[in-house]
């Protein structure tokens, strides 16, 4: 085995060369692999709000959305129950039925999925909610074109939770989403 000076010398200039290539190719390799993956995650999770107005109808995801209630009942122990009601007008509300939807509640800092009625304040004062679907397939499935789906969110939150604000997406306009902030007394 030859171990004279020039060779080791020069096995030792190519080390530090490869090294910082590997540093600088295995990062970019690993992002152009995960490219798909983040763009699917960012629309998942990084949204963008469309700004709607209590009674005002919005074009959104195809068809023109308008939030009709947005009320604050006093619920069981120390928490609230918050009724939204909600329609779409909608050219092809079978293709619409076919697209999930989320509906949602925020403070700011916590974030609330909708019950089912399960609150018997709501059952008692608006029983007509009941009548009405949850955001997405049924609601459009039953609608003719033009003609309104009417639908329903109820939520129940502590009491103290202020500033709210609703939110209905449907994962076809994600990352864009309907957002709709509790009307102030």
């Amino acid at each position: 085995m030859d171990s004279s000076p020039a060779k080791v010398t020069s096995a030792r200039r190519g080390y530090w060369p490869s090294m910082a290539a590997l540093v600088v190719a295995l990062p970019a390799a690993l992002a152009a692999q995960t490219w798909g993956s983040i763009r699917d995650w960012r629309a998942q999770h990084v949204r963008q709000p469309v700004s709607a107005t209590l009674g005002q109808p919005i074009d959104y995801a195809g068809a023109s959305w308008t939030v009709t209630r947005f009320t604050r009942l006093t619920g069981i122990e120390r928490s609230t129950v918050v009724l939204a009601e909600f329609e779409a007008r909608a050219a092809d509300p079978k293709a619409l039925g076919a697209i999930p939807c989320e509906v949602r509640l925020a403070d700011g800092s916590r974030e609330w999925k909708p019950t089912l009625f399960a609150d018997p304040v709501l059952r008692q004062q608006y029983p007509e909610a009941e009548q009405r679907s949850l955001c997405g397939g049924i609601a459009f499935a039953a609608m003719e074109p033009g003609q309104p789906a009417r639908m329903v969110a109820s939520f129940s939150i502590p009491a103290a939770a202020s500033s709210l604000t609703l939110s209905i997406a449907l994962y076809s306009a994600l990352p864009n989403y309907l957002s709709v902030s509790e009307p102030q007394p």
